[in-house]
């Protein structure tokens, strides 16, 4: 599908940007079935929030290893890890609305009805991401950044 002829740092951002476009998209496209109207500030702030996460983990793809602790960062980490906090900030700051689709027959049938459970779509989209990044335009410090 897409691939890069050179590993970078800027193939990283625009997989992570495209894939958060397509679920962002796919987000407002399924908000009215819930009761927000088409366009609306909850699908527009998801939609920004899915793009800015893909950004996010293209940033972070450059770093192999901590900064810091010093510890390996595999994929499998970086991105649940930006996709946790990325849906963490987005749940503190739409409970209520993240409420109603946690609240509807399609959630509700499995008990998992906090707003906060939602944290496990922020670290599975965030795997995707941070995979699919990683296997078609590579990762750490020795990436180009053109």
């Amino acid at each position: 599908m897409f691939n890069f002829k050179l590993k970078s740092i800027s193939g990283r951002i625009f997989l992570g940007k495209v894939i958060g476009l397509i679920i962002g998209l796919i987000v407002i496209i399924i908000l009215p079935s819930y009761g927000f109207p088409l366009i609306s500030e909850f699908g527009v702030g998801a939609l920004i929030m899915f793009v800015l996460m893909g950004a996010t983990i293209g940033f972070a793809g450059i770093f192999n290893r901590h900064p810091v602790l010093d510890f390996k960062m595999h994929w499998w980490f970086r991105g649940p890890a930006v996709g946790f906090v990325f849906y963490l900030m987005f749940v503190l700051l739409s409970y209520e609305n993240i409420n109603i689709l946690m609240q509807s027959d399609l959630v509700s049938w499995t008990g998992l009805v906090s707003p906060y459970w939602a944290l496990l779509d922020g670290i599975v989209i965030g795997a995707i991401m941070g995979f699919v990044e990683t296997k078609f335009a590579g990762e750490g410090s020795d990436l180009p950044l053109k």
